[in-house]
């Protein structure tokens, strides 16, 4: 029995430092995206500008995991609200509401490194890039990120703890 010829394609994927893909209107450095990693999985550089961070959200699929390379994040799991600093890492398992936010590093943004798996972090990033702008903003938001599996369930800490 003869093996079908499969067509040459890397199997691998490099990126350099300065390397990688940011959705649009996000300062994020996607390294590798659900596009070419079979879906897999995203991984992710991020920077985090102070008072900057998601709305209190769960993912329906995704195991959301930091790593923190440099700074302090303020993080809400559930009803726990905790920091995390360099070298801390943690993981959020499907269906469990968390956000976080850069509350406590004066004008440094916090620096991880952020795997999401599943992949289609990216593809949620744009569709929500491409919304625009008018008073049914955050709805039409909520919308193009539970299309991806992720739902908005509040504000996000800034705002829950009356900061800008």
């Amino acid at each position: 029995m003869t093996t079908p010829e499969r067509p040459q394609r890397r199997a691998y994927r490099l990126a350099k430092p300065d390397q990688g893909d940011s959705p649009t209107g996000v300062p994020h450095l996607f390294k590798a995206a659900a596009a070419n990693t079979a879906g897999r999985f995203d991984f992710i550089t991020a920077s985090f500008a102070p008072m900057t961070g998601p709305p209190l959200h769960l993912h329906l699929e995704q195991h959301d995991t930091l790593y923190i390379l440099e700074g302090v994040l303020t993080v809400q799991v559930g009803d726990d609200i905790f920091d995390i600093g360099t070298g801390d890492f943690i993981t959020v398992p499907p269906h469990v509401p968390h956000t976080f936010d850069n509350l406590h590093n004066g004008d440094q943004p916090v620096r991880a490194i952020n795997l999401m798996t599943p992949g289609g972090h990216f593809e949620m990033f744009e569709e929500m890039a491409a919304v625009g702008a008018g008073p049914g903003l955050p709805e039409a938001i909520a919308d193009a990120a539970a299309r991806h599996g992720t739902i908005i369930l509040g504000p996000p800490l800034r705002a829950a703890f009356g900061l800008r």
